[in-house]
């Protein structure tokens, strides 16, 4: 005898397989909205969860498929031979969606622990780096390919249950509550609204934050000494030297040269995550630089960096570092302006002052190489300062068993004395 439902199991396991492939297309393209927000940690990682329970579900279905009985097809000729493509397509996606992106998320440069729903761990696959981008590429192509067949799916079960077929009940098929003839309509519009709903649940769910600003910064470039510093740094007039103006001069050389940072220079970080270095820069930092090798004491040095010119090199961990746990709050820039500099060798020195991130202030030593040739110098230095001082790391990121608390500073310019 022909069968003229599915299986209840077979019904189950396609609408909800169904209903989390619509929550998870919807919540990976909310993903792409929240890249600026750096809001992606956390819908990430229920991407991951939900992708699992995909696979595992999928997996079922397709044991249900070939062990349980099932109605005849819908359609014949070339309706019925594209309804079979759209199936295996459907599969194809329902199967390679959550394997690409575990192998995605296996070859990360940074390893982030997978635990399902917050609660149960789950390993990463065995591949090496070099499988990283075409996961990603396949991935991606996927879910375009996978929401495009969704459509003809259901586009497809219309056109049957609509037509002149010698079963007309299609869609009572795949229902759990079919009816004879048509009725299946009405509970068919139905489902399709509430896939749509799960489609667009992401964006109620992960509401967008305003980006964080950043301020302003000036040009990079290097200042002359202002008044105040001009008049401080020169020495007093005696009563023996006649006039003013005879010790103007004096005054003028005894001010140390400003300094123009060149373009081409790098500020980089490497931090250490699961035992693992992680290296990264940040862009657009500009510097007032003020200095003389002879009498290093004069000098003064003052740098700006905009935090969310970040890289590291992968997206993902960039858009964690821009978020609110990491460098993405308050202004989202690091200032540090020395208060002391000192000889401490032939050609180094070390600048001591304040480092502030995002408003939290932190004492912090420079050491720096300088070799000087004619007006053109080459600096290049480290220092390492611990994150979680200045808050950077909230939340489960403030514990370091898993991002190491030192980080390591390290910076390489050129410069050019005088006026710019």
């Amino acid at each position: 005898m022909t069968e003229q439902r599915y299986s209840n199991t077979a019904i189950a396991l396609h609408w909800t397989i169904a209903a989390l492939l619509a929550f998870q297309l919807g919540l990976g393209w909310r993903m792409v909205d929240l890249e600026n927000a750096g809001a992606m940690y956390a819908p990430f990682q229920l991407h991951k969860s939900i992708g699992i329970l995909i696979l595992m579900l999928s997996l079922a279905r397709v044991i249900v498929r070939f062990t349980a009985p099932r109605p005849t097809a819908a359609a014949g000729g070339w309706g019925g031979m594209l309804a079979s493509v759209v199936h295996g397509g459907l599969y194809v996606f329902m199967l390679g969606g959550p394997l690409t992106g575990w192998a995605l998320v296996s070859t990360a440069k940074i390893s982030l622990p997978t635990r399902l729903f917050g609660t149960v761990p789950w390993p990463h696959l065995p591949l090496g780096a070099g499988w990283h981008e075409p996961a990603e590429n396949v991935h991606s192509l996927l879910g375009v390919v996978g929401a495009a067949l969704i459509v003809l799916h259901v586009a497809g079960a219309l056109r049957h249950h609509l037509g002149r077929q010698a079963e007309p009940n299609v869609l009572g098929r795949m229902l759990p509550a079919a009816r004879p003839a048509r009725a299946g309509l009405g509970w068919g519009i139905a489902a399709a609204a509430a896939l749509g709903v799960a489609f667009a649940l992401p964006w109620l769910i992960y509401t967008a934050r305003a980006p964080v600003p950043v301020m302003p910064l000036p040009p990079s470039s290097i200042a002359a000494p202002d008044e105040a510093a001009a008049t401080q740094a020169a020495p007093e007039p005696s009563a023996s030297a006649g006039n003013t103006s005879a010790s103007a001069p004096a005054e003028e050389e005894s001010a140390p040269p400003g300094w123009q940072v060149l373009p081409g220079g790098t500020l980089a970080f490497q931090a250490t995550v699961n035992g693992e270095t992680v290296d990264g820069t940040f862009g657009g930092w500009s510097a007032d630089i003020v200095f003389d090798p002879a009498q290093p004491e004069t000098g003064s040095i003052a740098v700006r960096i905009p935090l969310l010119s970040v890289s590291s090199g992968d997206d993902t961990r960039d858009t964690m570092l821009k978020g609110e746990d990491f460098l993405g709050t308050g202004t989202a820039t690091a200032q540090f302006r020395s208060t002391s500099i000192r000889p401490s060798g032939p050609g180094r020195f070390v600048a001591a002052g304040t480092l502030a991130i995002n408003g939290v202030k932190r004492p912090l030593s420079l050491a720096f190489g300088l070799k000087v040739a004619g007006n053109k110098a080459r600096a290049e230095g480290s220092t390492t300062l611990d994150r979680t001082a200045f808050g950077v790391g909230k939340g489960q990121w403030a514990d370091t068993g898993q991002i190491a608390g030192p980080v390591k500073i390290s910076f390489a310019f050129d410069a050019r004395r005088g006026e710019k």
